[in-house]
C-alpha cells in the first residue's frame, strides 16, 4: 500500500491516461472527495478540488478532510470496466484503509461508484448517492444550498428584479438546479453542455427539457431546440456572454476569467473563478456567492445520510446552515471590507488551524455549525450526532 500523507499526490496511469489522487488533508483520519474523469483534469485542478472540497467541510463543521482524484481521459471513450478494475488495484488499499471515501463526479457515476467498490469487496455504499429517479438527491442537497445562496444575496442586493437564470451543465448538479430554481420561480433562459448552449428568453420548459434528458441524454438540448418555438442553439461557452440576472457556473475550475452580464454569480462547480477575478467582478457591481457555501449541501447531506434517510429534514438542515453561514460571512466581510468568498476561506481555514492546534478538545466547536443547524431543524438523534461526529478514530491522526 502507498504511503499516504497530507498534502502528498499519488500519481498513476489507468489505460495509458494519467491520474491523480491528492490528499489535501487528514480530520479525523479520513478523506473524502469525488473521482473525476475528464480530459482535461490535471494534477493542479486535483490539487484545487481536494482544497476547496477541505475548506468546504470546514466551514460546515463536517470532521473529515478533503480529497481528490482526478484522470485525464475522455470518460465516453475508455473501457470504464477496465479503467474502474484498475483504479480498484490502485486506489482500493487506500480506501479499504479508511483513509479516502471517493465519490462521484464528472464522468464518474453512481453506478461507476458501486462497480468500485464490488471490486475492492465492499459492499454498495449509498448514503445519500443512493438512487432516488430523475433527480439524485446528491444534486437536489446541491440544489438547496444554491437556492438558500442566491436567496441570501437577493435580500441583501439593491436591485429591484432578479429572475433570469443561465446555468452551466445540465448534469447531475445542473438539472437539479435546473428543477429547484424554476420551481421556486426563477426563469431559466439558457442552459448548456458540452455540445451546446441552449437559448430561450421566454424561458426555458425545464419539465420538458428534463424528460428529454431522460430519453436523449446529452442530446436533449438539440431536440429541445429543434421542438420548441424561440428556442436556439449556440456554442458552448457562448453560456459566459448571455445577460442573466444570476449566472451559475456549474464545470470545470478556473474557468471564468472575465466579468459577466449578470448581477450574481452563484456557483455549483468548485472554484470557479479565482479570487483575484472575484475581487475584480466585485468592483464591477457583481455580487459572487463563495463557492465552499452554495456547493456545500452535497457535502452536508452526505454526513446527515449517515444518521437519517429523511430527506426533508437533511433538506431543512441544508437550508438552515447554508443561510446561517452565509449571513455570518456577509456581515465579517462588510466589517473588515473583504469579499465574501475571501472571508469565507478565511474563516474556513482559522477553523483548521485552530483544531490542528488544540486537537480533539476542540472537536465539539468545530461541529457545532452543523449540530445547531440540525437540532433548529429538527433532526432526531442529535446526541448520537454529535458524539459520532466527535469521535477520535485511531490509530489514525487527527489532524495532519
Amino acid at each position: 500500500m502507498p504511503i499516504v500523507k497530507p498534502g502528498k499526490t499519488i500519481e498513476f496511469t489507468v489505460q495509458g491516461k494519467r491520474g491523480w489522487l491528492i490528499i489535501d488533508t487528514l480530520i479525523m483520519g479520513k478523506s473524502w472527495g469525488g473521482v473525476r474523469i475528464n480530459p482535461y483534469s490535471s494534477m493542479a485542478e486535483a490539487m484545487i478540488l481536494a482544497r476547496t472540497l477541505t475548506l468546504k467541510t470546514a466551514l460546515a463543521g463536517i470532521p473529515i478532510g478533503g480529497a481528490k482524484t482526478c484522470i485525464a481521459a475522455d470518460p465516453g471513450s475508455v473501457d470504464k470496466d477496465k479503467l474502474i478494475e484498475k483504479l480498484a488495484e490502485i486506489l482500493g488499499p487506500i480506501v479499504l484503509s479508511g483513509l479516502y471515501i471517493p465519490g462521484t463526479d464528472m464522468g464518474f457515476a453512481e453506478e461507476d461508484l458501486q462497480n468500485f467498490y464490488r471490486m475492492i469487496g465492499m459492499k454498495p455504499r449509498y448514503g445519500l448517492h443512493k438512487p432516488s429517479g430523475k433527480l439524485s438527491w446528491t444534486g437536489l442537497a446541491v440544489a438547496e444550498s444554491l437556492h438558500t445562496s442566491i436567496i441570501e444575496v437577493v435580500k441583501k442586493g439593491d436591485h429591484d428584479c432578479y429572475e433570469t437564470v443561465a446555468l452551466e451543465g445540465i448534469g447531475n448538479m445542473g438539472s437539479a438546479a435546473a428543477h429547484i430554481l424554476s420551481r421556486k420561480g426563477f426563469r431559466v433562459i439558457a442552459v448548456s453542455n458540452r455540445f451546446h448552449t441552449l437559448i430561450n428568453y421566454e424561458g426555458i420548459d425545464v419539465d420538458h427539457l428534463l424528460e428529454l434528458k431522460h430519453a436523449w441524454g446529452e442530446e436533449c438540448l438539440r431536440r429541445y431546440s429543434d421542438t420548441m418555438p424561440g428556442s436556439k442553439l449556440a456554442s458552448p461557452h457562448e453560456l459566459f456572454n448571455i445577460e442573466a440576472d444570476i449566472i451559475v457556473p456549474g464545470a470545470g475550475v478556473l474557468e471564468i476569467d472575465k466579468p459577466l452580464k449578470c448581477k450574481i454569480i452563484a456557483p455549483i462547480a468548485n472554484y470557479p473563478i479565482s479570487l483575484s477575478k472575484i475581487i475584480l467582478f466585485e468592483k464591477t457591481g457583481i455580487k459572487v456567492v463563495p463557492d465552499i457555501i452554495s456547493t456545500a449541501g452535497g457535502a452536508i447531506g452526505s454526513a446527515l445520510s449517515l444518521f437519517t434517510d429523511d430527506f426533508n429534514l437533511i433538506k431543512a438542515t441544508i437550508i438552515e446552515l447554508t443561510r446561517r453561514n452565509l449571513k455570518k460571512i456577509i456581515t465579517a466581510a462588510e466589517r473588515n471590507s473583504t469579499t465574501w468568498t475571501e472571508q469565507a476561506y478565511k474563516i474556513a481555514e482559522q477553523r483548521i488551524k485552530t483544531l490542528k492546534k488544540l486537537g480533539p478538545i476542540w472537536l465539539p466547536s468545530y461541529v457545532s455549525p452543523i449540530v445547531r443547524a440540525a437540532q433548529r431543524s429538527g433532526l432526531p438523534f442529535i446526541k448520537r450526532l454529535k458524539r459520532t461526529l466527535t469521535k477520535v478514530i485511531e490509530p489514525n491522526p487527527l489532524m495532519q
